[in-house]
């Protein structure tokens, strides 16, 4: 029997510093949450795929050794990726579906304020998008294995430091569950869990 979010669905992000397993995590949860009867979409932005933004931002990050447009600009084009898919998200949540998300606005918030741009600035841009209901905060070491050498912020050692202290600094502010990862991916997982399991309960019928 497929279960259903009372009155709307559930939107959950995973935030974080790169290469500390938002992907792997954001798929796991949406797998289980399917596996529990839940209708569950998995999603990550940017969304890469969406034209035109979304080719856009990713050869900003990935097809350039710098940033040749200034960050007020780039934040911008996300915010606008965003927009350009609420339509589809906010149709998932009005339907009860459960929608999993790695990164969101607080991804963008969190990368700009690091890069200069004045956080009351930053959520001017993004306050009239779909709000999370349920965000969680992975902290911990990130995975250097992972990391991407031709992305403009992933090889950056400072920027990473700075943003994961403000990724901090939101998450004490909006009230982000922390999850802390664990030596094994299992663990992780059921930790990210039992935080979505209380959220799920509150609103389920």
């Amino acid at each position: 029997m497929k279960k259903q979010i009372r009155k709307k669905g559930l939107f959950i992000t995973l935030y974080g510093i790169n290469n500390i397993g938002k992907s792997t995590h954001a798929k796991r949860l949406a797998a289980r949450l399917k596996k529990e009867g839940f209708t569950t979409h998995y999603i990550k932005y940017p969304i890469y795929d969406l034209e035109p933004t979304g080719q856009l931002i990713n050869d900003i990050l990935r097809n350039s050794k710098e940033q040749k447009i200034s960050e007020e600009e780039l934040q911008l084009w996300f915010v606008l990726n965003r927009y350009h898919f609420q339509p589809t998200l906010q149709k998932w949540l009005d339907n009860g579906d459960v929608v999993v998300a790695e990164d969101y606005c607080g991804t963008g918030i969190a990368w700009g304020a690091a890069k200069g741009v004045e956080l009351k600035t930053l959520l001017g841009m993004n306050k009239y998008l779909v709000q999370e209901d349920l965000a969680i905060l992975m902290q911990g070491q990130r995975d250097t294995r992972a990391q991407e050498k031709l992305h403009i912020h992933e090889t950056n050692a400072d920027l990473i430091a700075k943003t994961t202290q403000i990724f901090e600094k939101l998450g004490s502010k909006f009230n982000w569950k922390n999850v802390n990862v664990a030596p094994t991916i299992g663990e992780t997982e059921e930790r990210i869990w039992s935080v979505v399991l209380k959220a799920i309960k509150s609103v389920t019928r």
